[in-house]
């Protein structure tokens, strides 16, 4: 997480290299990013347990299902029996029954209303996807992939299709790319954004502006995070961006395929979970 927090270059410019005021304004960018990263992670730990909970309760609604379903039909046999003899028991077992009768009933619409709002978040995940791929079509074989994992749509970017090595100036077609993704985002505003930057292992020489990869990264993803805001129909807040730098490879190896692989930007995509998360607090 500690690399996480370092989503710009701007806090390696020592103090030595660029002016005071551009250093401090560069170290509170940091800041303020770091943070928003902080709340993001904390917010995909915070859905990722509720989902874990989610998943608990639904598997003790219908165990208690099933165990309501047996005793009423235990019941309702008892019942039956002491409906004959006429005894002041089978009005208590017949208000038992209505009692149970209830409790089941209400388990059950929680279970059908649980069950409809996860159909309802895969329904939005795909929908998602098939979307950002009908936007992104002429981009095939050009290094974007999509893919679902999850509960999010990964739009992947090479960096032969945004940047040129060492750089975090986008290319055009790459910008192009960008641009078709954010006019979809635009249109769709219940979806959250996520923009990383990945680098392969190979050290990054030291230069004016950038100190190593993490740097590269986070910049890389700067750039991609501007230009999706530019055309103003995505507000801000629901958009964070990260470096990640060389800590997250797709490939493990040390081929040039390999590293080429691991050089990306990311744009991870997520249906806001907010009737979900509410139901699963009642």
């Amino acid at each position: 997480m500690r690399k996480m927090i370092f989503i710009f270059l701007a806090a390696a410019m020592v103090a030595g290299c660029v002016p005071a005021k551009k250093y401090n304004a560069s170290r509170a960018d940091v800041m303020r990013l770091g943070s928003e990263l902080e709340s993001m992670r904390l917010r995909g730990d915070e859905l990722a347990a509720r989902n874990g909970k989610l998943n608990s309760q639904l598997e003790q609604l219908a165990a208690d299902t099933a165990r309501l379903s047996r005793r009423i039909e235990e019941l309702s046999s008892r019942y039956d029996r002491l409906l004959g003899e006429g005894s002041a028991e089978a009005a208590r077992m017949l208000r038992q029954l209505e009692a149970s009768q209830r409790e089941l009933d209400e388990r059950s619409q929680r279970v059908e209303e649980l069950q409809g709002l996860l159909r309802a978040r895969e329904e939005a995940i795909a929908e998602i996807r098939r979307k950002v791929a009908d936007a992104l079509l002429g981009f095939e074989g050009q290094g974007l992939t999509i893919t679902t994992r999850d509960g999010n749509v990964y739009v992947s970017m090479d960096d032969k299709l945004l940047f040129r090595s060492g750089s975090f100036e986008i290319e055009p077609e790459g910008a192009r790319a960008v641009g078709d993704l954010a006019a979809v985002l635009a249109a769709n505003p219940d979806i959250n954004i996520m923009v990383e930057g990945h680098t392969d292992d190979v050290p990054y020489r030291p230069n004016g502006h950038l100190q190593d990869n993490l740097d590269l990264s986070a910049k890389r993803a700067t750039t991609v995070t501007r230009l999706l805001l530019s055309g103003g129909g995505i507000s801000p807040e629901r958009i964070v961006s990260a470096g990640r730098g060389e800590s997250l490879p797709v490939d493990p190896g040390t081929t040039a395929q390999a590293r080429a692989r691991n050089r990306r930007t990311e744009i991870i995509l997520s249906p806001k979970l907010d009737e979900l998360l509410q139901l699963m607090d009642r």
